[in-house]
């Protein structure tokens, strides 16, 4: 994945995950996931894009693991633009 798409895809769920406070306040997932999304651009503009697509993997399996988003939605959350 190419570095303007991990940052995207940061910065959907950061901005889709306000929808959801209040709701996951209380569960520590939620908190470190916000942690991680927040660290992620740091680690791309570093040059340290494994350790960027590490973290993502992560993120994606415990907003999985919530029900937040499904599998399905994550595979198009990950599909490169259409040019």
């Amino acid at each position: 994945m190419k570095n303007e798409k991990i940052l995207g895809v940061c910065g959907f769920y950061r901005n889709d995950l306000k929808n959801w406070e209040g709701i996951l306040d209380f569960n520590p997932i939620y908190n470190h996931v916000i942690y991680m999304l927040d660290r992620i651009p740091e680690f791309i503009e570093d040059g340290r894009k494994e350790k960027a697509n590490r973290w993502l993997g992560f993120i994606q399996g415990a907003l999985w693991a919530q029900d937040v988003y499904t599998i399905e939605e994550m595979k198009g959350h990950n599909k490169p633009d259409e040019k």
